[in-house]
């Protein structure tokens, strides 16, 4: 979706971790708002303003989005009704959109949600129904945005088949097929070389791509800069497709460490740190671009890069 705007200052802490969570998801399928909305049933004008803070998105969009970026829903779950109980807390009840009776799925209205008015989800992530809410007039609602919700993940419109079996436009080499499956470590092969001692190490040498995933990636000037994790070998690494005419491809953390590729390099070794103090850079027509676990960046570099 591009650069995404800074939030808002006032947000609740608990609100911001949820939106940058949804911003990743977004982020890692190469997707825009009109895709998500296309995808989750959701408009893309109800999806921009919860991907910028305007408005708590309900459980039914969150578990939805969630579902299609492979990721736990339970985990999920937890960041939307702790969002949820601070947004309760700062906004006023009466904040609602009109929903005109001939409004579709795709342009449903997204009144406000606390964790009480929605059911809690099953196993799979599907909301649960029969269960009371606390206000008159909520379970109708409630029970449409599950009723709905089911129909879209067993449609999965997003699975079309063109796109299963190879990786999305832009993915860098050995980019694994669409949809991306955020890998566990425990599922992995036993690692050559772990946190510390992937230090300065190839990660493709030492296997630490065979369960890597892409933290967060920047497309501009024709590039493609990916901040990549290794969960198994416990170690990130940058990569920026079509390295030609390229400088300064850098991993770098908060904590001093750095890796820097040679001009034209496709990758560079790894660090031994976790996604969320490593941050990866390029120079590309006279412009660094920047991505970290949460934010990208493209800043004018002067003189030689």
């Amino acid at each position: 979706m591009g650069r995404w705007r800074p939030l808002r200052g006032d947000l609740p802490d608990e609100v911001v971790r949820l939106v940058r969570e949804l911003r990743q998801y977004v982020d890692r399928g190469e997707m825009n708002a009109a895709t998500v909305a296309a995808k989750t049933g959701y408009s893309r004008s109800s999806w921009l303003r919860y991907l910028n803070g305007r408005r708590l998105p309900p459980w039914p969009a969150v578990a939805a989005l969630g579902r299609l970026a492979q990721v736990d829903v339970g985990h999920l779950r937890v960041l939307w009704e702790s969002a949820a109980h601070a947004w309760a807390r700062q906004s006023p009840a009466d904040e609602t959109d009109p929903a005109p009776a001939t409004r579709g799925p795709a342009e449903r209205a997204d009144a406000p949600v606390t964790p009480e008015t929605v059911p809690a989800p099953a196993a799979d992530g599907t909301p649960r129904r029969g269960l009371p809410v606390a206000r008159s007039g909520v379970l109708t609602a409630a029970a449409a945005a599950c009723a709905l919700l089911a129909a879209v993940l067993l449609a999965q419109p997003w699975d079309t088949g063109t796109d299963r079996g190879r990786p999305p436009d832009g993915a860098p080499p050995g980019a694994p097929a669409w949809p991306w499956p955020l890998h566990s470590a425990a599922r992995q092969t036993a690692a050559a070389c772990r946190s510390n001692g992937c230090r300065g190490l190839d990660p493709y040498r030492e296997g630490c791509d065979r369960d890597s995933t892409v933290v967060h990636r920047l497309r501009a000037y024709d590039r493609v800069l990916t901040l990549q994790y290794s969960p198994a070998c416990r170690a990130s690494w940058a990569e920026v497709e079509a390295p030609a005419a390229t400088s300064g491809l850098r991993i770098a953390t908060t904590g001093g460490d750095q890796q820097l590729a040679a001009v034209g390099g496709a990758y560079t070794l790894m660090v031994g740190s976790g996604p969320g103090t490593a941050r990866a850079t390029v120079v590309v027509a006279a412009h660094q671009l920047g991505v970290g676990l949460h934010d990208s960046w493209i800043d004018p570099v002067s003189g030689r890069g």
